[in-house]
């Protein structure tokens, strides 16, 4: 009887412990993380060197990451994972009170610890790329939490602008007076696009106006006319945008695609000119359903009522996202001449977490992202709809929202392919018109 409860107590015990050290909230489980962010790295090696296994695996991040000033070191970075990852065993004193008037007596409970072991770091590797991508609806996921991902955000915001820097070494700035024709631009529109995505828009401006003084018209210079209406945009300047958007056929033909049609709506929409807004939206929805009909590997599925408008739901397979395989698409027509478009995405992610897929319905929208649900397995064509229709009638809140805002350069539609999809800037239709130009060169005969 005494063996058999002081075995139960020792059992509870070791239970207890156990359970203290699995159920650990998401800030504290990222801790291996934030050390790579923000532990000077000096300090890092130290305690690596003296066996701390969260230093060890903040140290492999930095070095598979190349960040920091830390040396890219791919074996280096393995070996210490396998060492950050050794399972150790440690002795616990449990006191167990006596019975029957005996004495207690203190026992010695060994409690195994995994440190951080390897499924552990690879969920930290995908929350850093999170990070490091600015993807907060996609970190709060796999952070473990909204609160999660804002507790590392400091240290991501600092290793994105180190990033920055980096691309920004060794580039050579070209003066748009020293290019003096049109087919000499290519490496002018490089430059300004460089620019553009750094926030130098003043220099971005320059080179687009060089571009299009020396194109004129000519498709050469469409890209560098919607660029232009962007700063035109964020200069709070509508009608120049217009002005210089106008020898851009919108949608445009690749790889401008949908985005030429956003810029013209976003102006027109600070004209609060709302028939031209509305006369843009639906021509642009409009092309991009027309272009997912004729896709020859999308199906339609169907076209039901929402509050609002129309859904139009097709089942279009293929990478959406390095990584995210889309399944399903929705496309919103709004009825109200001043609502904006939305598209709604079913994706797949493979070894999401523990090896395991998952499958997450998301909105999108210009200004920003929401996710409105994740399955453990594919859900149906009805479940997708019924999501879609309580989304709409707002009767389903999302999980994560992420609005476009902050330092990053204005856009005047952040996710232009996932509300209109199929048309010239669209990743799937590339890769397929690229493949489909090189079986006509291979079918060529040589002269």
């Amino acid at each position: 009887m005494r063996i058999h409860r002081a075995f139960a107590v020792v059992a509870a015990a070791a239970i207890t412990v156990a359970g203290c050290a699995t159920a650990v909230d998401p800030i504290t489980r990222n801790a291996p993380l934030k050390l790579a962010l923000t532990e000077p790295v000096d300090a890092l090696r130290r305690q690596s060197d003296d066996g701390n296994r969260q230093a060890q695996y903040a140290l492999s991040f930095l070095m598979q990451t190349g960040l920091r000033g830390v040396e890219k070191d791919a074996l280096g970075a393995e070996a210490l994972r396998a060492r950050a990852g050794e399972t150790r065993t440690t002795s616990t004193a449990v006191y167990v009170p006596g019975v029957n008037g005996n004495p207690g007596t203190t026992m010695l409970v060994p409690v195994s610890s995994p440190g951080v072991s390897d499924a552990e770091a690879r969920r930290l590797d995908v929350c850093g790329m999170t990070l490091l991508l600015g993807e907060p609806a996609l970190g709060a996921a796999l952070c473990g939490s909204p609160e999660a991902y804002i507790d590392l955000l400091p240290g991501g915001a600092t290793l994105r602008a180190e990033m920055m820097r980096q691309a920004m070494d060794g580039i050579v700035r070209i003066d748009p007076a020293s290019v003096v024709d049109c087919d000499s631009t290519t490496e002018l529109w490089g430059d300004a696009a460089f620019r553009m995505a750094t926030g130098d828009h003043a220099a971005a401006a320059a080179a687009a106006d060089r571009i299009i003084a020396l194109c004129g018209d000519d498709q050469t210079s469409w890209h560098a006319r919607v660029m232009r209406a962007q700063i035109h945009l964020d200069a709070g300047e509508a009608d120049a945008a217009l002005a210089v958007m106008g020898p851009v056929p919108r949608p445009a033909p690749a790889p401008i695609g949908a985005f030429a049609s956003q810029v013209a709506m976003a102006a027109e929409a600070m004209r609060e000119d709302w028939v031209g807004y509305r006369r843009e939206r639906d021509a642009l929805l409009a092309a991009s359903l027309a272009a997912l009909r004729a896709e020859p590997q999308t199906q339609l599925v169907e076209t039901f009522p929402v509050d609002g408008g129309s859904v139009t739901l097709f089942a279009r397979p293929g990478e959406v996202f390095n990584g995210l395989e889309g399944l399903m698409t929705g496309i919103l027509v709004p009825a109200d001449e001043r609502a904006a478009p939305r598209g709604f995405w079913l994706t797949r992610r493979e070894n999401f977490l523990n090896g395991k897929a998952a499958w997450f319905l998301d909105e999108y929208r210009c200004d920003g992202r929401s996710s409105l649900a994740h399955f453990d397995a594919r859900p149906s064509d009805a479940e997708v709809r019924d999501h879609v229709v309580r989304r709409m009638s707002g009767a389903l809140l999302p999980i994560t929202t992420v609005v476009e805002g902050g330092p990053a350069p204005a856009s005047a539609c952040r996710w232009p392919v996932q509300v209109a999809p199929g048309l010239g800037d669209d990743p799937a239709v590339i890769a397929r018109e690229g493949q489909l130009a090189e079986v006509r060169a291979s079918s060529t005969p040589l002269p």
